[in-house]
């Protein structure tokens, strides 16, 4: 079977001239994939070696931290035998925007951890990245193939998706990208098989699985397997992904990595309990209107998120690691400004200010912009919070280039905002 599987790599490579893609995500499907293709392609004559290949791997930046070490090494193991042997292969290890991360989200904007119904965050950081790349690289009208490390033996759900999609020569069409087919040479085996492969053979790169084989009795589970679409089964569940994923009940990866002497995730779990919390209407942290302005479950509130961001500075010296950036911690100071309660500009400077010692300026918000502010709203009939907020998203919109839903959005904050104040005017 695992001759087969190489074979009809072999012939797709001289048969279809497109460039190749391969999702990693550096669990135990993947790394098989990635090692096949490097082995059939290797073993080709260096002269017909002509089609470019890329490795993508998506970090969301809150990926468990003892499978993004062992990621990291892992590529640039790739690296350096593309260059060594001359495969024609790159390696890209792809994050989403620092407006686009988990912390800006949930922090900043003020999202819910996510759920199974509104999981907001598999579309932002780990499929928007993959097509954002393949369009970068190939452009909008460009062809290539991704062979990913997909199994029907994976799930049930993976199972019905994956047979309910038409075949064409062995391949399927991208969900987003319609001049991208997709490949799962590894569609038809077993967990068993996989792992039967996987520990009979090094990877052509060097070194060997055992790593790998330790991580997953460790963590007693799978991996989270790159996305391609949002019927991709989701981390936790015993599978390795994001330590902060709340669309389980229970992250059993992390439970039992921090079972077997990784101490870093017990203060993680224990933030991820405070994620649960955050998540349920019932503890008061969200808002009783959603972003639209509708009755229903919302946003986080103001207090909410301020407390989140304390957790998780006070989280990140105990676990010793840098998990939020600097821009980050910038961006979401800029949301806070425009939020529902508008914060005064310097929320997120006096919460770090207070935990480290160290000063953060914004220079933006100082005194006297403040008291010119109350002054044009008061001539214009407005809150000073509504205008702080509507400015705050003008400024959102500024920094990152574009102008268009940037009424709308307008609009939205002064319609929310007269829902307060019934009898508020507003003069040209």
């Amino acid at each position: 079977m695992f001759s087969e599987i190489k074979d009809s790599i072999l012939d797709l490579y001289k048969s279809d001239p497109r460039p190749w893609l391969v999702g990693f995500s550096g669990g135990k499907d993947s790394t098989m994939v990635a090692g096949l293709i490097f082995e059939v392609v290797s073993a080709i004559p260096s002269e017909q070696r002509i089609k470019p290949i890329s490795v993508l791997c998506t970090d969301t930046r809150v990926e468990i931290p003892a499978i993004v070490g062992m990621i990291e090494g892992t590529l640039e193991k790739m690296r350096q035998f593309s260059q060594r042997v001359g495969l024609n292969t790159e390696v890209h290890l792809l994050k989403p925007p620092p407006g686009e991360s988990f912390w800006v989200n949930l922090i900043g904007r003020g999202y819910p951890p996510p759920n199974r119904h509104f999981r907001w965050c598999t579309q932002r950081m780990k499929i928007d990245p993959v097509n954002q790349f393949v369009e970068r690289t190939l452009g909008r009208t460009g062809q290539a193939i991704l062979h990913l490390g997909a199994r029907r033996a994976e799930s049930a759900t993976r199972s019905q998706t994956m047979a309910g999609i038409e075949l064409k020569n062995g391949l399927r069409r991208h969900p987003d990208l319609p001049r991208v087919d997709v490949s799962n040479p590894i569609e038809h085996l077993s967990t068993e098989q996989v792992w039967a492969y996987l520990l009979q053979n090094n990877p052509p790169w060097g070194g060997s699985n055992q790593e790998l084989y330790r991580l997953y009795r460790d963590a007693g589970g799978g991996e989270c397997p790159i996305h391609i679409d949002t019927s991709t089964p989701s981390c936790g569940n015993s599978r390795f992904g994001c330590w902060t994923c709340t669309v389980v009940e229970r992250d059993k990866a992390s439970e039992g990595l921090m079972a077997n002497g990784d101490e870093r995730m017990e203060s993680m779990l224990e933030f991820r309990e405070l994620l649960l919390k955050v998540q349920d209407p019932d503890n008061g942290w969200r808002d009783t209107r959603r972003m639209n302005g509708s009755e229903g479950n919302g946003p986080i509130l103001m207090k909410g998120r301020k407390m989140l961001l304390k957790e998780l500075l006070k989280l990140q010296d105990s676990a010793k690691m840098k998990l939020i950036s600097d821009e980050e911690l910038l961006l979401i100071q800029q949301y806070w400004k425009s939020a529902r309660e508008p914060d005064d500009g310097r929320g997120v400077a006096r919460i770090v200010n207070a935990h480290s010692g160290l000063p953060m300026h914004d220079l933006r918000n100082t005194a006297r912009l403040r008291k010119l502010e109350a002054e044009v709203a008061g001539e214009k009939g407005l809150s000073a919070d509504t205008l702080q907020r509507l400015v705050s998203k003008v400024e959102e919109f500024s920094e990152n280039n574009r102008a268009h839903g940037l009424p709308a959005e307008l609009t939205k904050i002064l319609q929310d905002d007269m829902k307060d104040s019934p009898n508020m005017a507003i003069t040209a």
